[in-house]
């Protein structure tokens, strides 16, 4: 009887927890998953007893999908922004925040629809054109990125980021010149902006230009432990055959970053050129410590033991580099040297 008895106790059990979890799935979307504390705090449980009451409320719907997004609960959030811009879709917040969710969430193309969307409902909605400019840059939409900018940069002028936003645009496009104006434009407009700074920069000593080192000078000087800014500056002196400045910068990239395996490939290499062979070696062992998947260094190091006369560690050199890069021409000749 006792067996009886608790068989029956157990199946009980299980019925009610199987009619438990059959009631949680039914639960209206209004309401709130009272198993999850994180997402439902206080204000939540207090929204969504609100919502019960008025399910026609966009804005309370809105208001909870601003707290679950500053939750980083991005589901929550869309299901929330989505039944708000659905109650009133002529509500350009609604379908900017929409958008802004969905962008969050890597949703770009539909992130995209419900920005055009806020700016037909508010054509002149300046934080939309940002964010859209700034979707289509991504995207690789650079003319409606700039066809954006110019309309963003009438309504604020002094607004140093749609400046950078041009510059990154016509860099990406090839069109140095006008980066460079619409870099320089953005500094003018915040001189702490480092990275239009260290952009100008680069373009500059991308066309040899000495002027690049005022640039980088003055990125430095904005950002003094500026690791791109050293990094770039010490590229730029490399291959301008200022070694001596090179090889400082390099010190000073591996000072603020110990794991910077690039100064290390870039310093074995300087050290290579200027016939220091045990010392470009020993850089780029570390190199190849700290990046197994560096292709470049296990070739070079085979280069060097092809050159030593030593086949067989060219050989185990080259195969590495060809293991990693299997297409690289030249780390096939190089194998078919030795091999």
């Amino acid at each position: 009887m006792r067996v009886k008895l608790l068989f029956k106790i157990v199946i009980f059990v299980i019925l009610l927890t199987w009619l438990g979890s059959c009631s949680d799935k039914k639960r209206p979307k209004t309401g709130f998953n009272k198993q999850d504390s994180l997402a439902n705090t206080e204000e939540v449980k207090a929204l969504s007893k609100q919502i019960e009451d008025e399910p026609e409320n966009a804005e309370l719907f809105y208001m909870r999908a601003q707290i679950y997004g500053n939750q980083k609960y991005l589901n929550r959030a869309e299901d929330d922004y989505k039944e708000a811009y659905k109650l009133d879709s002529t509500n350009a917040l609604y379908a900017m925040s929409l958008g802004r969710n969905l962008y969050a969430m890597n949703q770009t193309l539909e992130a995209a629809k419900f920005y055009e969307r806020a700016l037909e409902i508010k054509p002149n909605y300046g934080e939309v054109m940002a964010k859209l400019a700034d979707l289509y840059f991504v995207v690789k939409e650079h003319r409606k990125s700039i066809d954006l900018l110019t309309r963003l940069m009438k309504l604020d002028a002094g607004n140093a980021h749609v400046y950078h936003m041009l510059g990154l645009n016509y860099k990406e496009m090839g069109d140095t010149s006008r980066a460079i104006y619409h870099f320089q434009t953005a500094i003018e407009n915040d001189p702490s902006d480092y990275e239009s700074t260290l952009y100008i920069a680069n373009l500059y000593a991308g066309k040899r230009k000495e002027i690049a080192f005022e640039y980088f000078k003055a990125a430095i000087k904005i950002k003094p432990k500026g690791v791109d800014a050293f990094f770039s500056r010490a590229v730029f002196e490399q291959q301008i055959k200022m070694y001596k400045a090179a090889l400082l910068d390099y010190r000073r990239v591996i000072d603020l970053d110990p794991q910077s395996y690039l100064s290390y490939y870039n310093v074995g290499y300087i050290n290579y050129e200027n016939g220091f062979i045990d010392e470009a070696m020993r850089n780029w062992g570390i190199c190849a410590q700290m990046n197994p998947d560096f292709s470049k260094v296990f070739y070079m190091r085979g280069l060097v033991f092809e050159e030593q006369k030593n086949k067989k560690d060219a050989l185990v050199q080259y195969q590495v580099a060809l293991d990693l890069e299997p297409e690289n021409v030249l780390y096939l000749a190089g194998l078919k040297r030795v091999n």
